[in-house]
């Protein structure tokens, strides 16, 4: 097994766990902190749902796919409804944040969320 085939699993296997929302922004703008405050999302095996309805989700659950050699290192979701949203994450200690583009939209090549871009912008923690 070569260096490149155990990235994505590494990464993977880092992301497994609950997760709290810190901060968001969907547009240009930011998601109000009582909304951040209560979302989580759970990441298992190559799944993904949100335990409470966040209303900034990209859905409430679905598969998710790395793409570790990639800069930035990418992030697609596969929603329960097949709807596919592509993104690029970035693991930074016990957090990670990713962006990703509304359905239909190519990949962000940065993480930004501007206004107009309809670009969601998010920043996660490892709940402890």
């Amino acid at each position: 097994m070569n260096l490149e085939d155990s990235a994505p699993k590494k990464d993977l296997e880092v992301l497994q766990g609950t997760w709290r929302l810190i901060s968001a922004m969907e547009d240009g703008k930011s998601l109000t902190e009582d909304k951040v405050k209560q979302t989580t999302i759970v990441i298992k095996d190559d799944t993904f749902r949100f335990p409470q309805l966040a209303e900034d989700a990209t859905s409430k659950a679905g598969t998710i796919k790395l793409d570790a050699t990639k800069k930035p290192k990418q992030m697609d979701t596969v929603s329960t409804e097949k709807e596919v949203m592509l993104g690029i994450y970035e693991l930074e200690g016990d957090g990670y944040r990713v962006c990703f583009a509304p359905v239909g939209k190519p990949r962000p090549s940065e993480f930004t969320s501007k206004s107009g871009s309809g670009n969601i912008l998010q920043v996660w923690e490892r709940q402890g």
